[in-house]
């Protein structure tokens, strides 16, 4: 089999998908809204930054943001299900097909790290350091991210789930620990640190030398990475590949006890239990919801966080609408004895309860700086804002989709 030929297949197979996929997320509708939401952040953000002084956590805010960035992500492989026997034969062979991957996955990751350093430059100038500083830490970012990449390869030969939690715990405090020092200019700890990054990447190159390609992992992350993908393109369109994955979640069934179900209440059963426990959507909910909030709580009562508050319910709102049609490939819902009508009424019932949550954290999380009358118009704001979004926009939205 010809190893170039193959990735060159594998790669425009890929690029198609994620175009076709690609057209319909970034729609007009999306755009209006991003360029509103980029626009208006920009505009809040400068005069916010003008504030800042040499006080500002800089060292800590970059240290978080980069090691989080930098810790994340493995080596995209384009690799599929039936490789693990097909492939397997030629196994030794295929070295140049993986480091054409890694090399692809080294720039993706850095294109999304430089995207976000750009967006902190205003800070770092404003605080800490100068152009020629920032030149340098961007040459450490490029090089922390071959490093990480290639400590992330080497783990994931071994067989032990428990050394991928390991790792990302061990990578995430040193990349934190290497950006934290270096903004500080504590070079001789920074070098301390390297040497210690440079030893554990070493020690899981030599301890997986003679091990075989995990393919079961490998492809296990390539699904991971798409299910991904696809969740969000099937918020704008229908995805066959799109796998729901179940998890349990016992401590969810407070929900169900606490109320009593008759007939009508038969789609209220099915989306709250879909809610917590099928695909990613209770998932999402938590992820906007806790980033939203430590965003309003760390703005000390600032009108920018009435912005941020919206944009967040508003995304969360819009992703959650694929539960409408989480079981339309499922004929059983069809039998139901109930009325569509109904169904549209628990669906909305449960969008609302949603957000609302959400809107009461919001404004918790905003009180916590003092700002009681502002909080109090922060909550009837978000209010007003989650009733238009269901009844103006998302039953006519889920009236489309049928």
């Amino acid at each position: 089999m010809n190893r170039d030929r193959l990735w060159n297949e594998r790669f425009m197979e890929r690029l198609k998908e994620l175009l076709r996929y690609g057209r319909y997320i970034f729609n007009d509708h999306l755009l209006i809204v991003l360029l509103f939401a980029v626009g208006g952040g920009a505009y809040y953000y400068k005069d916010w930054v003008a504030t800042l002084d040499e006080t500002f956590p800089t060292a800590g805010l970059f240290a978080v943001v980069f090691a989080l960035l930098l810790t994340n992500g493995t080596v995209i492989t384009f690799l599929k299900e039936a490789d693990k026997v097909f492939l397997l034969p030629i196994e030794t062979n295929l070295t140049s097909y993986f480091v054409r991957a890694y090399i692809l996955t080294v720039l993706w990751r850095l294109s999304i790290t430089f995207i976000v350093l750009l967006m902190l430059i205003p800070i770092y100038l404003q605080t800490t350091g100068t152009g020629k500083a920032l030149l340098v830490f961007s040459g450490l970012l490029v090089l922390l991210q071959f490093l990480n990449l290639y400590t992330r390869w080497k783990v994931d030969y071994d067989t032990d789930q428990a050394s991928v939690t390991w790792d990302l715990t061990v990578r995430l405090l040193l990349n934190g620990l290497l950006v934290f020092f270096f903004i500080n200019k504590r070079f001789a700890l920074f070098a301390i640190v390297c040497i210690i990054f440079v030893i554990y990447a070493v020690y899981f190159r030599n301890k997986m030398k003679n091990s075989g390609l995990p393919w079961e992992r490998l492809i296990v992350n390539e699904e991971r990475r798409m299910a991904f993908f696809y969740r969000i393109a099937n918020l704008f369109t229908d995805v066959p590949q799109l796998r729901n994955r179940i998890k349990r979640r016992k401590w969810a069934d407070m929900f169900m006890k606490s109320r009593r179900w008759t007939p009508s209440s038969t789609y209220s059963f099915l989306f709250v239990r879909t809610f917590f426990r099928s695909g990613d959507y209770f998932g999402l909910f938590m992820r906007l919801t806790v980033i939203a909030a430590l965003l309003i709580w760390g703005l000390n009562g600032s009108y920018i966080a009435f912005a941020i508050a919206i944009l967040f319910i508003y995304l969360t709102g819009f992703q959650l609408i694929s539960l409408w049609k989480h079981y339309d490939a499922v004929i059983w819902p069809d039998l139901y004895p109930v009325g569509e009508d109904t169904k549209k009424k628990a669906f909305l019932k449960i969008m609302l309860n949603i957000l609302w949550t959400q809107n009461i954290i919001f404004t918790v999380s905003f009180i916590t700086s003092f700002e009681f009358q502002r909080g109090l118009l922060l909550f009837l704001v978000l209010s007003g804002f989650c009733y238009a979004f269901l009844f103006l926009y998302c039953k006519k939205r889920i009236e489309k989709l049928d």
